[in-house]
């Protein structure tokens, strides 16, 4: 099949389970960005609801044991594990202007830097429902807050937009939250990998899948999960050096951290020629490289324009299905979260030429 030339309309996945009512923006962004997709803000997109990911599905990518601890509420949904507090205000020792250093106290936990947020708001208990269930959602009934729905429901996205990608060449899910998930911890406010459970999924029915992660932090959950899968190939571009990892085979991982805006849309430009050869992409579209939603000095909205452009035109000339996620962006550098919402826009507007 021919990915040449995409099939309308743009397929995004995304339900109101995504969005919580405050708290970080990976949980609350999705449902403005939603409001402009119904507003008609680009045209020819139709936003269809996943289904939750699935214990078993969970499995693939994390222990069982981390599973269980989060679905059972026993641990703060993508919390830095022990050993990584501190490491989270990296970015700020490089450069201390961006941004308000500050610590906040989350559980027993306190984080510190500019990526101190206030506590995630308290769970509203539900159920999964009293009934038996079958097939891909079967799961035992236990009780369910809506914390733990979202990430359910953003990682289901992620597995079910790449089905759809393969089938009309590109889609996409309005998942934050997902790279730094590595396999028995939530780190930096990632709680289960949906980047890496969309790779298995699509390894169902292509032989290779590459990940560009161009979030501005690095992606070591990811690698913590894939780097050693034969069929995956990794890719990533950052502008701060948290969560970094080291390559192991060097066909098929590609990482660097970029200090200057100039260099930035050349090396991810590499990092796609990296990729050449893959039978699938999926793409992390972090905003958070914004000089303004988190990111690095001098990398403006024409940058970011022009990034979303390079890959989306990449995988055209590749004849490869693309699917992408939202990843990160904050209001940590006076943005409003409407603000962020429009930049994760610029993603939608790529795709859907």
């Amino acid at each position: 099949m021919s990915f040449s030339k995409f099939k309308y309309p743009l397929r995004v996945f995304y339900s109101d389970d995504y969005a919580v009512g405050e708290g970080l923006e990976t949980v609350t962004k999705s449902k403005l960005l939603a409001e402009m997709i119904k507003e008609c803000r680009v045209p020819r997109v139709e936003l269809v609801a996943p289904k939750l990911a699935t214990e078993v599905e969970l499995m693939l990518v994390h222990s069982p044991n981390y599973i269980q601890r989060v679905l059972n509420g026993e641990t703060q949904l993508g919390e830095c594990p022990r050993g990584q507090v501190g490491k989270v205000s990296a970015c700020d020792a490089r450069e201390g202007t961006r941004g308000q250093v500050g610590t906040v106290t989350r559980g027993n936990t306190k984080i510190h830097g500019r990526h101190a947020v206030p506590p995630l708001p308290n769970p509203i208990e539900e159920t999964r429902g009293q009934g038996e269930m079958s097939g891909r959602d079967a799961v035992a009934p236990l009780p369910i807050n809506k914390l733990v729905r979202s990430v359910l429901a953003s990682t289901g996205g992620m597995r079910d937009a790449t089905n759809e990608a393969l089938r009309n060449g590109r889609s996409g899910s309005f998942s934050s939250g997902l790279h730094h998930a590595r396999t028995n911890a939530g780190m930096g406010f990632c709680t289960f990998n949906g980047l890496a459970l969309a790779a298995l999924e699509a390894l169902k029915k292509v032989k290779s899948v590459g990940i560009l992660d161009l979030d501005a932090h690095c992606g070591g959950g990811t690698a913590d999960i894939l780097k050693t899968n034969k069929k995956v190939r990794l890719a990533d571009v950052s502008v701060c050096s948290y969560d970094s990892w080291t390559p192991t085979a060097k066909s098929r991982h590609f990482i660097e951290v970029v200090a200057k805006p100039k260099t930035y849309l050349a090396t991810v430009e590499k990092a796609l020629k990296s990729l050449e050869g893959v039978a699938f992409l999926i793409y992390n579209a972090g905003m958070d490289t914004h000089e303004k939603a988190g990111g690095l000095n001098g990398i403006t909205l024409e940058i970011i324009q022009e990034r979303e452009m390079m890959v989306i035109e990449w995988a055209r000339a590749q004849n490869v299905p693309i699917v992408f996620a939202l990843a990160g962006g904050y209001t940590w550098s006076g943005l409003t979260l409407k603000e962020v919402a429009e930049l994760h826009l610029e993603t939608v507007r790529a795709f859907n030429i």
